[in-house]
């Protein structure tokens, strides 16, 4: 199947087969401790298009002449623009069926393009999209390794950066006495340059993310542990999360 036959909409009713098949895909493949209820994916979707706050996107992803066959559901991205901060991209998950054929591709620029739009309506800037990744544990499987892998391969390809240097942390949505789940951060900077981000506006990033969206302040546990002493976060090529070895061409 061709990029190109892959379509992307927005989902906006809760009782639609195509977003209730996008709920079943969310637990797929996602890890219980990583994601939030669906109900409150659904909820968001009852307050589609009101003007103040957050605004929040469900984004589907189907070959075109399937799109009302939940069967054909090929992946989703749920994420939100925030006045005054920037995109934050909560989940993205791609069909097993579904790799290797764009889909990722097809909804990480849907999501770009929707997040442009909301801060044009708002008159607001929107200096980048933000989105988190968990990496595998050293001692996890060969398969799992690989899944990583092409991840960032995917991020590289959408013009996400990696912030190196830290583990944001973040809640165990599975336990609320779990350890917190150790994510890393991606960026594609969008109204500025990379060359814009400098330490105080990476650092600023971070800042916003736990305060904005997990409402954690200096002094918290979560927000501590993601700046240790001498931390120094910074952006560098996405495919460098995995180990990849940069290529220059002469």
């Amino acid at each position: 199947m061709l990029l190109d036959q892959i379509q992307c909409w927005e989902a906006t009713d809760v009782n639609d087969p195509m977003t209730q098949a996008a709920g079943r895909l969310y637990e797929q493949t996602l890890a219980p401790d990583e994601r939030i209820p669906w109900v409150w994916i659904e909820k968001s979707l009852e307050r589609v298009g009101r003007a103040a706050g957050w605004r929040k996107h469900l984004l589907l992803a189907a070959p075109a002449s399937r799109q009302t066959d939940p069967a054909a559901l090929a992946g989703y991205a749920y994420g939100a623009f925030i006045p005054g901060y920037g995109g934050y991209l909560c989940y993205v998950g791609v069909a097993d069926w579904a790799r290797r054929m764009g889909v990722g591709t097809r909804l990480f620029e849907a999501f770009f393009r929707a997040m442009d739009a909301d801060a044009q309506t708002a008159d607001d800037s929107l200096p980048f999209v933000v989105w988190e990744s968990h990496r595998p544990s050293p001692d996890a499987s060969p398969a799992d390794r690989e899944v990583w892998n092409a991840r960032v391969r995917l991020f590289d390809r959408v013009g996400g950066l990696w912030v190196e240097g830290i583990d944001f942390l973040s809640p165990n949505f599975a336990d609320d006495d779990g350890d917190p789940v150790p994510l890393q951060l991606f960026v594609k900077p969008m109204d500025r340059s990379a060359a814009e981000f400098n330490d105080a506006r990476v650092r600023a990033m971070i800042d916003g993310l736990h305060e904005r969206v997990y409402r954690n302040d200096p002094g918290d546990e979560l927000y501590d542990g993601t700046f240790p002493p001498g931390c120094r976060p910074r952006l560098v090529p996405a495919r460098l999360a995995a180990g990849m070895k940069l290529v220059f061409s002469v």
